[in-house]
């Protein structure tokens, strides 16, 4: 069985239109997406309809249950550094995000991070391998993940976990590309090739101001529209500085003028606020 591996779409229809294009070259007996399939990017409707018309077996994904608790009304997606997801949540109904957590074909096993933990740390194998050694594996398992936004590969005892990398954040410098793989599982062995494709991420910015989330949420928009044609990750380090700000200013979520205030303070790249950011994809 031959089946294509893709992860953390996170929105992005440009690099899963190229990467779709590539896999079908394949001929794949099925395709595999692992998750993350929505939100931070800027065509949510748009990916999950690709999927759909290409019969694309979806796994469910941190995000996917994140948007769900926006829509159900947690009061712990209130704050502004969340409005991506409540964006999704105003566009989106719970039954198209609806997915399994895991999958098994042929004992290789398929899920978003971990079977049991949707937030497994595989961007930080600092952190995973010794959770990964307190865990009890007594027959050979092999993993297929997303959730890490770089491919990454662990092996240890009897456990073999490859996480595929992100179609759509990657966080490499390399501007332009999104990772898949193609996975063979013959006679119980596996067999997993990684491949790159290039796309066009000069349309990006004019997604972002179309599909309206530059005017829903037009930081995030920004820091996300960031990562998507630099392939660098903006985010963590905004909402690291985002958060110190709210707990020092005593709040319970992080305020619009929380957000705001460390928007104008952000070092940009070129020195490109977020307001000039969108004036200039105006132009």
């Amino acid at each position: 069985m031959r089946i294509a591996l893709i992860a953390d779409i996170h929105s992005n229809i440009l690099a899963l239109e190229a990467v779709m294009k590539a896999v079908k070259k394949h001929s794949p007996d099925r395709i595999i997406s692992l998750g993350d399939q929505v939100n931070l990017g800027p065509c949510p409707r748009e990916t999950l309809a690709l999927l759909r018309a290409e019969n694309v077996t979806c796994l469910h994904g941190n995000h996917e249950r994140y948007i769900l608790a926006a829509m159900a009304g947690d009061t712990g997606y209130a704050g502004a550094n969340f409005a991506s997801l409540r964006w999704n949540a105003s566009l989106l109904t719970a039954e198209e995000i609806t997915f399994p957590k895991v999958m098994e074909l042929e004992g290789a096993v398929f899920t978003h991070a971990m079977p049991e933990d949707d937030r497994f740390p595989m961007y930080d194998v600092s952190r995973a391998l010794p959770l990964l050694r307190g865990m009890e594996f007594d027959k050979p398992t092999h993993i297929f993940c997303g959730h890490g936004h770089n491919p990454t590969h662990i092996q240890l005892g009897n456990l073999t976990l490859d996480s595929i990398g992100s179609v759509g954040c990657m966080d490499d410098g390399v501007p332009g590309t999104a990772p898949y793989a193609i996975l063979t599982l013959s006679k119980g062995q596996t067999f997993l090739r990684p491949y790159y494709v290039a796309y066009d991420i000069r349309p990006m910015r004019r997604l972002f101001v179309n599909s309206g989330m530059a005017d829903f949420c037009p930081v995030m928009a920004h820091l996300i529209c960031l990562q998507m044609t630099m392939n660098v990750d903006f985010l963590v380090g905004f909402v690291e500085k985002a958060l110190a700000l709210s707990q020092a200013r005593g709040e319970h979520v992080i305020s619009p003028k929380t957000w705001q205030d460390v928007d104008a303070a952000f070092d940009w790249p070129g020195g490109v606020g977020t307001a000039a950011y969108w004036r200039e994809a105006a132009t």
